[in-house]
């Protein structure tokens, strides 16, 4: 199925994009919550589990916010029977437990196994019963024991998550009165499976609190891709058409989400299927970055499609830059096949820069091969920045062998940032003849902190 995003005056055809893996973010428990209309058992990890996963008898109902309404309590999937290996033997576990909802000695059983069990394996089945169980009305009961066994990691995310699939409001407000880490979990599973519900109530927050929840926005976002990329997608463009300055970050989570969720090819369609503009920029980059770690070849063959867009050039720079960690003179090859332009020269300034740190050698002997050119320059400027930590002197050398006289200069001034760093007296003798401008010399002498 394919699917277009329309949001202001953008119009964009995207790829259909695979709902995220079951281990990750969303967690394996609301994959099983979702299969009421199946009834299948998703076991993740690879032991039997005889007891099937059978359709609720509830008869309470969901309004499009998720809210319940009904006097029944169980819209939940229930899992019955202990754990068992091949050949029949048990592991233990609670026995009796009925689909639907459990009452709360079950509940305290099942957490007593999940929590306290000496056996792994055991508190894993445990555990996934539990949530195979969880319902809006007995979440609280549930709590009690995750906090009272001080449960956090995966299965504090996990348990918040899914109680945020299944009743969002109440579990996002009682996050915001809690004092443990669960209101981007909470927030997250709402979203992925209310999103327009859990936008108005963002959308509904008082200035003040937007502000003080900011984060809840990103979880909101996170949550939404973990279901429909496509409406993500449309909400930040949204965003962005709007001028909200939080487009560019919320866009980034988007983009995390698709990257480490779905295959390379899917991820790279939907990057290029974008609008044109800064955050088709920043998609492609991070595509490519995850694209080249795979097929760099590939990823090269992909990416010089978008040559000579200004969108692109940190996407052409990354291929670059994570082909020469491999093999820098394939990278550099192709990088002086592809169409000039700022892309290109960020590209070679990367490589050779990456190319230096491995075999300086080889590098300055390709340089030198080089015409005298912007390219070179390029090459030249990314050397001698990553010789100069190690030989400012060389760096210097190299860097006044630079034709443009603004990369020139720019090469010039880091590598006598680097000499003064080591040593002062020298560096004062060599700036007052650089020919640098007072400015640039009074930069060589003032380096900026180093980064910790």
């Amino acid at each position: 199925m394919h699917f277009f995003v329309r949001s202001g005056l953008y119009a964009t055809y995207l790829h259909p994009v695979k709902r995220k893996s079951v281990i990750g973010h969303a967690c394996w428990a609301a994959v099983t919550a979702g299969a009421f209309a199946s009834g299948l058992v998703l076991d993740r990890n690879g032991v039997d589990q005889p007891s099937a996963v059978k359709l609720p008898r509830a008869k309470s109902s969901r309004g499009a916010g998720g809210e319940i309404s009904g006097n029944s309590a169980s819209r939940s999937v229930g899992l019955s029977g202990s754990l068992q290996l091949s050949g029949g033997q048990s592991l233990g576990g609670v026995t009796g437990v009925e689909a639907g909802a459990l009452s709360q000695p079950e509940i305290a059983a099942l957490a007593k196994e999940a929590f306290r069990s000496g056996n792994p394996l055991v508190r894993r089945s445990a555990f996934d019963q539990l949530l195979g169980n969880l319902t809006a009305e007995n979440a609280q009961d549930m709590l009690v024991h995750l906090k009272e066994n001080r449960v956090g990691g995966e299965q504090w995310r996990d348990f918040h998550y899914l109680w945020g699939t299944l009743d969002g409001k109440a579990a996002v407000d009682h996050s915001l009165n809690s004092e443990e880490r669960d209101l981007s979990h909470t927030m997250s599973g709402w979203a992925s499976s209310y999103p327009d519900a859990a936008i108005n109530y963002i959308n509904n927050l008082s200035e003040e609190d937007r502000g003080s929840f900011r984060h809840l926005q990103e979880a909101m976002v996170s949550g939404m891709a973990d279901n429909d990329t496509a409406r993500a997608t449309d909400y930040v463009l949204q965003l962005a058409n709007q001028g909200d300055d939080r487009a560019n970050h919320l866009f980034g989570v988007v983009t995390k989400e698709v990257v480490s969720n779905v295959g390379i090819d899917e991820a790279a369609q939907w990057s290029q299927s974008l609008p044109d503009g800064d955050l088709k920029g920043a998609a492609l980059d991070t595509v490519a970055h995850r694209f080249t770690n795979s097929d760099p070849e590939a990823a090269a063959q992909w990416v010089e499609q978008f040559a000579g867009q200004a969108y692109a050039d940190r996407a052409i720079e990354e291929v670059g830059d994570e082909w020469a960690e491999r093999d820098p003179a394939s990278a550099v090859n192709w990088l002086e096949t592809i169409q000039e332009g700022r892309g290109q020269s960020m590209g070679l300034h990367s490589a050779f820069g990456e190319w230096a740190q491995r075999d300086p050698v080889a590098a300055g002997e390709r340089i030198t091969s080089m015409e005298r050119s912007p390219q070179r320059d390029a090459a030249i400027s990314g050397f001698a920045r990553r010789i100069s930590y190690d030989d400012p002197g060389a760096a210097i050398e190299w860097a006044n062998s630079i034709a443009d006289e603004g990369s020139r200069s720019r090469a010039l001034t880091h590598a006598g940032q680097q000499l003064f760093r080591r040593d002062r007296a020298a560096a004062e003798a060599w700036v007052g003849s650089s020919g640098l401008s007072p400015e640039a010399q009074q930069a060589v002498r003032n380096p900026p902190n180093r980064r910790r």
